[in-house]
């Protein structure tokens, strides 16, 4: 009875946000997967295909991304694909053609436009000796004797546990050994299933590339600027509503920037300082949205923007010149980069009382300028132009007790897990 409350529920939003035609699809794809498929999985599952020892399959939330895109990367790069065969899940296999090289496959995730899986994605699941992902992999519902199953994760940074998970994994990345605790507690596992390795993304985001150094200077050009300032909030109003933090509640649904005045102030502040705001919304948080208002030197950027111009969100991070957060974790990767980090503390009060946090004293853990107003924020930017930094040695404090820190994230995961060229 719940599980078709759930159906019927999920139908009504496609219905409403979509209109009859996915709704169509979608109920078409659960009559399929009814009648056929989950025929066709529980046999897959009690007469299982031949495993295949050298078989890796990839997964991410959004396709061909993240850190499994950059230990994919990594083991092309250096020959790991005439070993083993690397299997990714995606939803247009087509779009990746460009990247097909020996040992290497595409493979179609879902039935057209529903969330169904596949049979070919559990025959893949079914048959790899290790699968790397970075989100949820709840749907195999089992693993094989001789699988292992690598939760990548998407980082770990301020924020304590909303809803605790029940993941199924058999190992999960951390950046270091203080986080162990914390996600023992959030995935309700053993500590020993938590691996302070780092992410392989890191990697990315030390070394940068040419072409997103590339995409930076484009971007300061347009802007007549000097600077690049990468502001990266966490989400307040996601896409799910179960995930809502309701501790922001102005124009844009953005930390310090709470109306009008206020936003175009502060984009003239920073042209005439001649420094560019490239925002990146956090994937959960809805869309921005700042109206009629022409702004110069506060950039909105898009995955898609990223995806034109070949870039992992990871290289791009390499280029900025500092960074604004709050409570997110990319402030925590970003220690590694050892450039200046502002904290935006608005909503900090309502944020403890609503969700609370992983350390005793998480501003102990924000090594940075704390910003609570614009006037602290501008400030912030004129310091970053003229090059004016105080938190150096507290970063380094801070990214000791936070990091596990090596020259190769790829390497030191592949080697955990004895996977060698």
């Amino acid at each position: 009875m719940e599980r078709a409350q759930r159906i019927l529920k999920k139908f009504s939003k496609i219905l409403k946000e979509q209109g009859a035609g996915p709704l169509l699809t979608t109920f078409k794809g659960y009559v399929t997967y009814a009648l056929y498929d989950r025929w066709k999985v529980r046999r897959l599952r009690k007469f299982p295909p031949r495993m295949v020892k050298n078989r890796i399959l990839f997964e991410t939330n959004d396709d061909f991304t993240d850190n499994c895109r950059a230990l994919f990367d990594y083991m092309v790069a250096n020959g790991y694909n005439k070993k083993y065969e690397l299997v990714w899940l995606v939803h247009e296999p087509e779009k990746y053609k460009k990247y097909q090289a020996e040992n290497v496959k595409f493979v179609r995730n879902f039935k057209k436009n529903t969330t169904i899986r596949r049979a070919a994605a559990y025959r893949y699941a079914l048959t790899s000796a290790f699968i790397f992902y970075t989100q949820a992999f709840n749907w195999i519902g089992m693993a094989r004797k001789g699988q292992t199953f690598v939760n990548l994760w998407h980082g770990c940074g301020y924020k304590a546990n909303k809803n605790n998970r029940k993941v199924f994994f058999d190992y999960c990345l951390v950046p270091g050994d203080v986080f162990i605790e914390t996600k023992k507690e959030f995935f309700g596992c053993s500590s020993r299933k938590l691996l302070a390795l780092g992410y392989p993304r890191y990697d990315q985001m030390m070394k940068g590339s040419d072409a997103a150094r590339a995409y930076k200077e484009k971007l300061l050009k347009a802007a007549d600027s000097d600077r690049l300032i990468l502001w990266m909030p966490t989400y307040r109003h996601a896409s799910s509503e179960r995930l809502n933090e309701e501790t922001l509640n102005n124009e844009f649904n953005i930390p310090i920037l709470d109306d009008k005045e206020r936003l175009l102030d502060f984009n003239n502040f920073c042209r005439d300082n001649h420094v560019l705001v490239v925002i990146k919304k956090h994937y959960l948080q809805i869309p921005y949205d700042f109206g009629e208002n022409v702004l110069t030197n506060i950039v909105y950027l898009e995955n898609q923007d990223l995806e034109d111009n070949g870039l992992q969100l990871y290289e791009f991070i390499n280029c900025s010149d500092a960074l604004i957060s709050d409570y997110s974790s990319v402030a925590i990767d970003y220690l590694l980069l050892n450039r200046p980090i502002g904290f935006t503390l608005d909503d900090y009060d309502a944020y403890t009382e609503s969700r609370g946090w992983v350390f005793e004293d998480p501003l102990e853990y924000m090594p940075g300028e704390h910003i609570y107003n614009v006037q602290q924020f501008e400030q912030f930017v004129l310091d970053v132009k003229n090059g004016k930094d105080d938190y150096e040695n507290q970063r380094k404090a801070i990214l000791a007790k936070t990091h596990n820190v090596t020259d190769n994230y790829c390497k030191r995961v592949l080697d955990y897990f004895k996977i060698t060229v």
